[in-house]
């Protein structure tokens, strides 16, 4: 770092002395820049100069008065030192000499002490520095940061007020803690793994605490060191070659779900991302099931699904807590399991148990269970018989007559398709509406399946029409008598139509 001093003086013997420590004469002082002449712009160190107006100029930048003190006694507080107006070569080397000598130590003092805390400030462990009657001196951003203070407020204060993070001081602020004492009282480095409580929460530490000592051999404080093991196993090499051969995605999250680690399954199906946000991506997904929470384990579970290119997929979710020697949970281990085939297949499943093998309609087990589990609430029932369609069966063939009841059943799904549509067996179907009755949408319905029918046969062939029935329910009958008044109605309506 540069001394920078301006000189402007009109004493010609004092300047000849200045102008030699100038230029290629004044190497030996390679950190000194002195300058002579008007001062055009504010210099970072010092003036030299027998001009009071100077003074006032220049208010904000030491000065080096070379005058009677009694000249400038009204401005004492900016002035860096006062020189005689006539004295030898000799003493006014001397002086400058030493005045350099200052400025010097002056600069390697804040020099070191920047190094110091710009050093301190790129470690992540906890650093800090105390003197033995438990003042804080120095800390860095590390230690700020788990206590919740700043260095300002640290300055001086005892292990009462600095280690607690409600910050209060507490009744003995300045209390030596036992690992401090024996570093005072042995002059060695103590090493040991504690729990400290920190804004965070609990966190293990591993620390080790070094004395300090002056020239004389007296200690005069501690420097701690402090290196938070809460979450280092989970970042070890062996944890990440188990998570990589893993055959489910994985991801392992720090006390506040920032993402640590992950497996090769999870950068392939979900997130390759080392920002990956795991709180965002779990908030985008929608819940399949119940939360399932186990309070002794810390372990939550539950089953989501996302749409995933007009598909949902399905993950069972698993939150484990990760906890150290100490007990102290240091992390998470988030499991997803796909169980989007699992869903899939259980559907196929419930439609093969619920569904017509034929038509794809409802079968008569899922109507009678539809039904009574809408027990209490008003519907209509729409009960449905082709006519004719033995003659088709026994002329055609029974293809041909399956081939009418799977477009009869896809015409009824199109002209009511707010309906549950099934068929209880034959060539008999039911429609089930919420609610009362709508005459006029629901003859708008007939009148369509009936013409729609109509159209899979040839002209003047024989062909098939269909006979319904309209049975409305206030909810307290059960299914199998709403079924069996529904099909008395649909035998009349086919008995009149015959008539």
């Amino acid at each position: 770092m540069k001394i920078h001093i301006k000189i402007r003086i009109d004493d010609q013997a004092d300047a000849a002395i200045f102008r030699s420590y100038s230029g290629a004469a004044g190497k030996r002082h390679w950190d000194v820049q002195i300058e002579f002449g008007q001062l055009d712009k504010a210099w970072d160190s010092l003036i030299i100069t027998d001009k009071t107006e100077y003074l006032d100029k220049y208010v904000d930048i030491p000065a080096v008065y070379i005058g009677k003190s009694e000249d400038v006694e009204d401005r004492m507080d900016r002035i860096y030192d006062v020189w005689p107006k006539v004295e030898s070569e000799k003493s006014r080397r001397m002086r400058f000499e030493r005045l350099i000598a200052n400025l010097r130590n002056a600069n390697n003092a804040w020099l070191y002490r920047y190094l110091l805390s710009t050093l301190i400030d790129a470690d992540t462990d906890a650093v800090s520095f105390k003197d033995v009657s438990d003042r804080y001196v120095l800390v860095n951003n590390t230690f700020e940061h788990a206590y919740g203070k700043s260095r300002e407020e640290m300055y001086e204060r005892g292990s009462g007020f600095v280690l607690n993070t409600s910050g209060e001081a507490s009744e003995d602020e300045y209390v030596l803690s036992e690992q401090d004492q024996t570093v005072l009282q042995t002059g060695q480095i103590v090493s040991y793994d504690e729990i400290i409580n920190t804004v965070t929460g609990s966190r293990h530490y591993r620390t080790r605490k070094s004395p300090l000592i002056d020239p004389s051999g007296e200690l005069f404080g501690i420097v701690t060191i402090s290196e938070d093991m809460s979450e280092k196993g989970l970042m070890s090499p062996e944890v990440g070659d188990f998570l990589e051969n893993l055959p489910f995605p994985i991801v392992i999250c720090d006390t506040n779900f920032k993402t640590i680690k992950m497996n090769y399954s999870f950068r392939n199906q979900v997130s390759g991302s080392p920002k990956f946000d795991f709180i965002s991506w779990k908030k985008s997904l929608k819940p399949a099931g119940e939360k399932k929470v186990n309070i002794e384990r810390k372990c939550v579970s539950q089953e989501f699904f996302i749409d995933y290119f007009g598909k949902p997929r399905f993950f069972y979710v698993t939150e484990n807590a990760i906890k150290d020697a100490f007990g102290n949970v240091t992390g998470y281990f988030i499991i997803l399991r796909d169980t989007t085939i699992e869903r899939n297949l259980e559907k196929s499943v419930l439609n093969a148990a619920n569904a017509d093998g034929l038509t794809g309609l409802y079968n008569r087990k899922y109507i009678v269970d539809y039904i009574n589990n809408n027990h209490g609430k008003p519907m209509t029932l729409l009960y449905m018989d082709l006519d004719n369609f033995k003659e088709i069966n026994e002329r055609f063939s029974r293809s041909r007559g399956d081939e009418v009841l799977i477009k009869t059943a896809s015409f009824i799904k199109e002209c009511f398709p707010k309906g549950v549509a099934a068929r209880p067996g034959g060539d008999e179907f039911a429609v089930v509406l919420d609610g009362y009755a709508d005459k006029a949408a629901i003859e708008a319905g007939c009148i369509l399946l009936e013409s729609k029918i109509q159209s899979v046969f040839r002209m003047g062939g024989p062909s098939a029409t269909i006979s319904i029935s309209v049975t409305e329910s206030d909810g307290t009958v059960d299914a199998e008598e709403l079924l069996l008044k529904g099909g008395k109605s649909m035998s009349a309506v086919k008995v009149n139509k015959r008539g």
